[in-house]
């Protein structure tokens, strides 16, 4: 029957607002005790006139009661399990789990799921309440806090670095360490990140949308988020409910490093864009198309031109210096001629002047015989 009511309920009639879940709440608190310890679980939900009846459920069964109010006076290993309740106008809560340990130190935490922003209550527990002094807080292994008589130690403001497993220990009569606790925080909305309407770079003069972009999970589905927008350390936009933030005409000195910060609206939660960096070039003057094929026709005649050019001279200087190596040949050649034929008539001219003297000699020798006889 409880079941049925839970399935005409979840369907809207006719506009008819869905209902609310029911909410589980712990008295003491923690969804962690010791054995033999005492635990209240309260149902609280929109109720049918005259009708105050409440329906509980343990790892799915139910349990035979029907008030608000479930209590456990000593609890036992048989009540570990996931609670669920619905009252008679509201659909089932959420689950919670309950475990009940056999320990001397026990870790107790406010809630093992839970989204940032909300506070996380943390305490180590002994047995039967028993003196536990010095107690070391650890998160994954690491110790975050020291107490010397304080046992419980609250996080106001959660993020997700506060993922992980929680253990502590104390001395007693010795040293007692407690087991360990997974605590997972849930992100309301993911880390945003700036974007840009046009492309980079941007020209002078055009109309640039900056959008500060994030995505909200369905925790956070209601969530109202306020914007901010920055260039450097110079604030744009504070805390504005729109996402966008616009530079109407850009200009070269609108360049530089722009970010945006997301924030809820208590301010408990607030998360920082990466940095984007926008450049503004100058305006680019308009060239008619005509122009620039005239321009690159006139450099490729140019260029033409030169090359015929330089082939041309280059074969000349071929031609002169072949032509000057020839005659430098045929010069030496009739220098050595000319050499020659001079050494020829020098010599002519030395013999003749040998005989010319020789031939007075023989005519005296030859008179001189007739003179002595």
């Amino acid at each position: 029957m409880w079941l049925l009511t839970a399935l005409l309920l979840w369907v809207p009639v006719g506009g008819q607002v869905e209902p609310t879940k029911a909410v589980i709440t712990l008295q003491p608190p923690w969804v962690s005790v010791l054995q033999d310890e005492k635990v209240t679980l309260l149902c609280e939900g929109p109720q049918q006139s005259g009708d105050n009846s409440t329906q509980w459920f343990l790892n799915g069964t139910a349990i035979q009661t029907s008030t608000s109010r479930y209590s456990i006076t000593a609890a036992s290993i048989n009540d570990s399990g996931e609670y669920r309740c619905q009252t008679g106008l509201s659909m089932p809560s959420d689950p919670v789990q309950l475990d009940i340990h056999r320990d001397w130190l026990l870790l107790q935490a406010s809630s093992r799921v839970f989204t940032e922003g909300k506070p996380l209550t943390l305490r180590c527990h002994a047995w039967k309440n028993k003196l536990v002094y010095n107690m070391l807080f650890y998160q994954n292994g690491k110790t975050f806090k020291f107490s010397p008589w304080n046992s419980e130690l609250t996080i106001q403001k959660t993020n997700m670095s506060h993922n992980g497993i929680y253990h502590c220990s104390g001395m007693g009569r010795h040293r007692y360490t407690s087991a360990g606790v997974s605590v997972t925080v849930k992100e309301l909305f993911s880390v945003p990140v700036l974007t840009a309407s046009s492309s980079f770079p941007l020209r002078e003069g055009k109309l640039v949308t900056l959008s500060c972009e994030t995505k909200l999970l369905p925790e956070g589905a209601d969530l109202q988020l306020y914007f901010s927008f920055y260039m450097g350390s110079k604030t744009l936009s504070d805390r504005n409910t729109s996402s966008e933030y616009q530079i109407l005409t850009a200009r070269r000195e609108d360049s530089g490093l722009y970010w945006c910060e997301a924030i809820t609206e208590d301010g408990n939660i607030l998360k920082r864009s990466p940095e984007l960096e926008l450049q503004v070039l100058g305006l680019q003057s308009s060239t008619p198309v005509w122009f620039n094929i005239l321009f690159y026709l006139s450099v490729g005649v140019i260029f033409l031109v030169n090359t015929v050019l330089c082939i041309t001279i280059h074969k000349e200087l071929q031609r002169k210096k072949k032509w000057n190596l020839e005659i430098s040949l045929t010069s030496d050649y009739r220098k050595k001629v000319n050499s020659y034929l001079q050494k020829d008539r020098n010599l002519e001219e030395e013999v003749k002047c040998l005989e010319q003297e020789e031939q007075p000699q023989e005519r005296v020798h030859q008179k001189n015989p007739e003179g002595e006889q």
